[in-house]
């Protein structure tokens, strides 16, 4: 048997793992020999193992195998260091303790001989002390009293030094020996040669405790009559595998190898009689308010927890493009690092413009404000996967949205907050009841007005939404008797929308009327009388 070193040399990282291909060489004579490859990760998956190879001579493999390995010490030079450091650290604190201990024996040594003044005081009433040295051997105690003070808070001083330096190597020799543990794998290789020759073998494999996910930076660029959208496309890949990857052809594939091959099953429903309805106690009006607030409170702290990412300005390498069947691969440029700290790890995958389109969208019944919108066809080649996206207009940061996913010729669509030089207000102009009732019937009539005006320096395309009830009952009628101007569309669920396009400084009302009819004698629930 024959250990053969291997070189990472690339890796595939899908969202939820990766697949890892290491090369090694070697010169073999002809006949039967078995190649050890050591140093495979623990997080390894066995059934994903593939050799290959290649050589000057014909080969055959004739079996592949792993084997469990276990390290007394850890298998990484840096853990080593860490471990050696922490070591040296301990023996340090160890030594200040004992420092400590004698600079505290020596200070009540001082003190006991400081209380001792009974005994002076007779010496010298015996003329056998003259108050000279008297006064001279209590300067003297009082002076190493201090110095022995003061090189116990000296000593005690570098001691805290030293426990939060040894915290901080203690914190990165765990997070180290969580990402490199103290096993592995080696994989044994059967090969017959058939003549002398030098050999490549390719060894591959899936490990979990990998993956990525994009991050946006979207910007809208308004320089010219054409806006367009700038997007940002960066991966953060993320891996505690125990390996260093260092200097490899870095793939990013939106398969999902997990769900390959899983066909979904439909499980049978079954239905039973609802159980008994619990009591519930009413809440007080007090503990009300307090469940409000700590929602509020809760959501609050959300939105502070939201901070815009950094901006690049660097020139960066975009990714190449690959796809294969219904997966996407971007292959970065250049060679990636990717140590094995869990921590996550920026990859540029591209970053290209697209066309939009500018326009406004509001629905005063809901918020008595009007919102800018963006809207662009993702026709850069590259399928846009649900992620964080941070928006900017230009160099001014909006907030952080959350992208859905759109495929490559989808429709992009992105809210940019609010715009107050567009104005919009609803009020309710009409309600109504007829005094008389026909035919054990009631009718109600509403009317609604919304004002809409455009105070910025050129024209605005808004889209205006509103609505009517919806009759869930088939002796309640609700009929739109008038709208102005006509609205744009109407569907069943009564929902109404107005494609308006005003000009700088222009006002457009809309106004609307319906009728609600309904038994006399039949309370309606969602009228607001």
């Amino acid at each position: 048997m024959s250990v053969i070193d291997t070189i990472l040399m690339a890796v595939t990282v899908y969202p939820d793992r990766a697949r890892v291909t290491r090369q090694g060489s070697t010169l073999l004579d002809a006949g039967r020999h078995t190649l050890e490859i050591v140093g495979l990760p623990a997080h390894l998956d066995p059934d994903s193992l593939r050799v290959t190879g290649r050589g000057t001579s014909q080969a055959r493999l004739t079996g592949v195998q792993l084997k469990r390995m276990y390290y007394s010490e850890a298998p990484v030079e840096e853990v080593r260091k860490l471990e050696a450091q922490v070591e040296n650290v301990q023996d340090e604190i160890s030594n200040l303790d004992a420092q400590i201990e004698l600079v505290k024996q020596q200070r009540l040594s001082v003190k006991a001989l400081a209380e001792h003044t009974d005994k002076f005081a007779l010496a010298l009433a015996a003329g056998e002390m003259e108050l000279e040295k008297h006064l001279a051997l209590m300067d003297g105690l009082r002076e190493r009293a201090t110095s022995l003070d003061s090189e116990l808070l000296q000593v005690s001083g570098k001691k805290r030094q030293t426990e939060r330096e040894l915290q901080k190597l203690q914190n990165q020799l765990n997070q180290l020996r969580g990402a490199r543990p103290r096993q592995g794998y080696s994989s044994l290789v059967e090969i017959e040669v058939q003549q002398s020759g030098d050999m490549i073998v390719d060894l591959s494999y899936t490990v979990s405790s990998a993956g990525w996910e994009p991050i946006y930076d979207l910007r809208l660029l308004e320089e010219n009559s054409n806006p367009q959208l700038e997007v940002s496309y960066l991966a953060q890949v993320t891996q505690q595998t125990g390996e260093d990857w260092l200097a490899v052809d870095l793939a990013l594939s939106t398969a999902r190898p997990a769900l390959a091959g899983v066909l979904p099953e439909l499980e049978p429903e079954y239905l039973k009689p609802l159980p008994p309805p619990e009591i519930v106690s009413p809440v007080s009006p007090r503990a009300y308010r307090a469940q409000l607030n700590m929602e509020f409170s809760s959501a609050a702290l959300e939105d502070q927890g939201s901070q815009p990412l950094a901006s690049y300005a660097i020139e960066e390498a975009p990714a190449h493009l690959q796809t294969s069947g219904m997966a996407v691969t971007y292959r970065a440029q250049g060679q990636a690092n990717i140590p094995p700290d869990g921590q996550p790890h920026r990859v540029t995958v591209s970053r290209y413009p697209l066309s939009c389109k500018l326009d406004y969208v509001t629905a005063p019944k809901l918020v008595q404000a009007v919102y800018r919108r963006a809207r662009a066809i993702n026709d850069g080649g590259f399928i846009l996967l649900p992620g964080q996206a941070n928006l900017f207009v230009g160099d001014e940061f909006l907030g952080v949205t959350r992208l859905e996913l759109t495929a490559s010729q989808g429709e992009l669509e992105l809210i940019l907050g609010v715009d107050d030089r567009i104005k919009v207000e609803r009020e309710l102009k009409r309600r109504e009841v007829d005094k008389s009732i026909v035919g054990g019937k009631r009718r109600l009539h509403f009317a609604y007005e919304i004002e809409l005006e455009n105070l910025s320096g050129g024209p605005a395309s808004i889209l205006l939404h509103d609505q009517i009830p919806v009759s869930r009952h088939e002796e309640i009628k609700v009929r739109l008797d008038t709208a102005s101007p006509r609205s744009t569309r109407q569907t069943e669920l009564n929902l109404l929308d107005w494609e308006l396009n005003l000009a700088p400084k222009e006002k457009q009302l809309v106004r609307f009327e319906y009728t609600v009819e309904h038994p006399a004698a039949m309370e309606v629930a969602g009228l607001d009388l």
